[in-house]
C-alpha cells in the first residue's frame, strides 16, 4: 500500500523530524529567511545568495544577457531574422495601394436618402433598398 506524506521529508510537522538531519537542514536552508521574504527562490540564479547569480551581468532593454547573439526583442537567430525580413519583404511588394474613394456630401446624401423613403412611401429602407440605393448614388457621384 502506498501512502502520501503529509510533510516533504526535513519539514518541522514531519511525523520523523530531526533538526539535525541533512533533510531538515536543507529544507530549512531553502524556507526559513530570517531576513523576511525573498525576491527570487533559493538556487535561482537572480537570488543573490546563488554562487554565479546573474546580477552581474547588464541588462540591457530587450536583450537576454545569457543569449547576446540573438536578436534585440524578438530572440530571433539572425537566419530567423534575415528571413522575416524576406518574407516581409515579398508581402510589400505584392501589396497594391488601397483606391480612396471620393468624399461623399453627407448632406446631399442624407436629402436624398430621405427622398427615396417619401417616393417609396415607408419610413427605413431595407438592406437590399440601401445597398441599391447607395449603387445609383455612388454612380451619381462619379
Amino acid at each position: 500500500m502506498v501512502s502520501e506524506d503529509d510533510f516533504p521529508p526535513g519539514h518541522p510537522k514531519r511525523f520523523d523530524y530531526d533538526p539535525s538531519t541533512l533533510d531538515a537542514k536543507e529544507w530549512a536552508r531553502k524556507h526559513i529567511h530570517p531576513r523576511g521574504e525573498r525576491d527570487f527562490p533559493v538556487d535561482s540564479l537572480k537570488a543573490v545568495d546563488t554562487p554565479g547569480n546573474l546580477n552581474s551581468l547588464e541588462w540591457r532593454a530587450g536583450v537576454d544577457p545569457t543569449h547576446p547573439d540573438l536578436e534585440p526583442f524578438t530572440g530571433r537567430t539572425a537566419d530567423q531574422a534575415r528571413a522575416v525580413l524576406e518574407f516581409n519583404a515579398a508581402i510589400i511588394a505584392a501589396a497594391k495601394p488601397t483606391p480612396s474613394r471620393e468624399p461623399i456630401d453627407a448632406e446631399g446624401f442624407l436629402r436624398a436618402l430621405h427622398a427615396e423613403c417619401v417616393r417609396l412611401n415607408i419610413q427605413e429602407l431595407s438592406a437590399e433598398q440601401y445597398e441599391e440605393f447607395r449603387a445609383r448614388w455612388d454612380v451619381r457621384a462619379a
